[in-house]
């Protein structure tokens, strides 16, 4: 048994959930992403009910080409809520009343960049 819990979707994957809009989250992914040891962080309001990450994403080599991963496997679960996937990215839900720091850590592939990948970890602080 594998020790990593996979999650995989093509780009033309659709949200399929609540109608209720995608909280706007403030942060980055940093840096660090095709070394293994990406470092995103992120801040969402208390009352919001979900907080969209982008996808982390492949560059050509001369780095105008940005392709977003269409592969994503869970390394480490969050702790205090959930991640869904939608088109566009991760989809953090923070369990009713948490506030805090969670963390959860992804690998990213594409299947234009066969053998490559992406992978590090993103810490969301629900203020």
């Amino acid at each position: 048994m594998s020790k990593y819990r996979s999650i995989v979707i093509a780009t033309a994957f659709v949200f399929a959930g609540s109608t209720a809009a995608l909280a706007s989250c403030d942060g980055s992914l940093g840096r660090g992403w095709a070394g293994g040891n990406g470092k995103g962080s992120y801040e969402m309001a208390a009352g919001a009910q979900r907080c969209a990450i982008p996808f982390a994403s492949f560059y050509s080599n001369n780095g105008n080409t940005r392709t977003p991963a269409n592969e994503v496997s869970l390394r480490r679960a969050p702790k205090s809520g959930t991640i869904t996937l939608s088109s566009s990215g991760i989809v953090y839900t923070p369990e009713a009343g948490f506030t805090g720091k969670d963390r959860f850590c992804t690998i990213n592939r594409s299947s234009k960049f066969e053998g490559e990948t992406l992978s590090g970890c993103i810490t969301v602080t629900v203020k």
